[in-house]
């Protein structure tokens, strides 16, 4: 790490995931550069990083407004931008059929088409230095989608593809891509898929700390590769399962019926009747 003082934009930096790895990417000499949705939370971030910050507020489903961010990326901040973490998600658990479209485009355009626009953006500046990471939280409800959270499936999928070919784009270049792909986090975000009928699989297996996600985002610092799990257990598991996606449906029954067990233990660690959520 050059002891020259660089610049690091993260996405949901207030979120649990995002302000942890604010934290690591402080300690390791970053001035901060934290995207929320609003001035209040990009004040809250740019605040608990306990660090120089730069607070910005996008909504990253207002397509003008990533377009100036994108912008700034360019021009404002493209001489001393060495990090872009594009980590802000949104889950609004329904079946397709219940799905508004305003809600369907809302997590298309913060899961997708924003983290691709400010992706390319920030490849055009590291291309021409020849150095910088581009990281994005995906999700191994990327790999293998969940019923009741198709939008977000099909957004974290679409990513998944982007980063791929960004990534062989890029090969050469002194550029890196990566992805990070946690199972279940325990987030607001989770919280709220508990409590307003998330799928159940969520909490099929092991339901990680955001510091075992900025762990695996420090590793995605060191190693460079495209694709990092966790746990790693789980993907070897989903992606067996995508290749052979007749299985999942007949599958469903047993595995919601875990979940459900995991999401009553998952509550009663929050301190709340698993009860009072079916």
């Amino acid at each position: 790490m050059s002891s020259q003082r660089k610049l690091a934009l993260v996405t949901g930096a207030a979120g649990g995931i995002g302000e942890a790895v604010c934290v690591r990417l402080a300690k390791q000499g970053y001035t901060l550069i934290c995207v929320e949705r609003d001035e209040e939370l990009a004040d809250k971030a740019a605040t608990a990083a306990s660090a120089p910050a730069i607070p910005v507020a996008c909504d990253l489903s207002d397509r003008d407004a990533v377009q100036k961010l994108a912008e700034r990326i360019e021009h404002e901040w493209s001489a001393e931008l060495a990090l872009v973490y594009l980590n802000a998600g949104i889950v609004i658990p329904s079946n397709v059929v219940d799905t508004t479209t305003k809600q369907l485009r809302r997590q298309l355009d913060v899961m997708l088409g924003s983290v691709a626009e400010l992706a390319a953006s920030a490849a055009r500046v590291f291309t021409a230095s020849g150095n910088g990471h581009i990281i994005a939280t995906v999700s191994t409800g990327g790999i293998l989608a969940l019923p009741g959270s198709a939008a977000y499936s099909a957004a974290k999928a679409g990513l998944r593809a982007y980063l791929t070919a960004l990534s062989a784009e890029l090969r050469g270049t002194g550029v890196a891509v990566s992805g990070i792909y946690p199972s279940a986090v325990d987030t607001p975000m989770l919280l709220h898929e508990a409590t307003h009928g998330g799928s159940l699989l969520n909490f099929f297996g092991k339901v990680s700390t955001v510091e075992d996600v900025a762990d695996v985002f420090e590793r995605a610092q060191r190693k460079r590769r495209l694709e990092h799990y966790l746990p790693y257990s789980d993907s070897i598991l989903v992606r067996f399962l995508e290749s052979l996606p007749w299985l999942v449906a007949p599958l469903l029954g047993p595995a919601n019926a875990i979940g459900l067990r995991g999401r009553r233990r998952y509550l009663r660690r929050k301190g709340l009747n698993p009860d009072e959520y079916r």
